[in-house]
């Protein structure tokens, strides 16, 4: 039988809009700062920099960041990342729940 819980978050991934998806990349990130898993947190940084499109203006400065973080995991300054990371996340999410509220209206307004 398979895990319920793995089945979940499967589920949750594979129904996730791309800024949700961020949003679930900073969890993650997060999670892995607590374990102190550098290797981990380093590892989906490099994910969330593969990701950033640099054609719009957000990307430069979030890639500095994302560096940042990543030398920062390299030194064990896991609870730094949380204080930059968490914010980031923590917006993310807000444009991902307004977003995902215009789009249900919208398509309220549709049908």
């Amino acid at each position: 039988m398979r895990n319920p819980q793995l089945v979940y978050q499967q589920q949750s991934v594979k129904n996730a809009s791309p800024l949700q998806l961020v949003v679930k990349m900073y969890d993650l990130i997060i999670q892995a700062t607590y374990r102190e898993d550098d290797k981990r947190v380093r590892e989906l940084l490099s994910t969330l920099i593969s990701g950033l499109n640099f054609d719009h203006e957000p990307a430069d400065q979030l890639f500095s960041l994302y560096k940042y973080c990543q030398e920062l995991s390299r030194k064990g300054g896991y609870e730094e990342i949380r204080e930059i990371l968490e914010p980031l996340r923590d917006t993310w999410d807000e444009v991902a729940n307004r977003t995902s509220v215009n789009m249900q209206t919208a398509d309220i307004k549709v049908n």
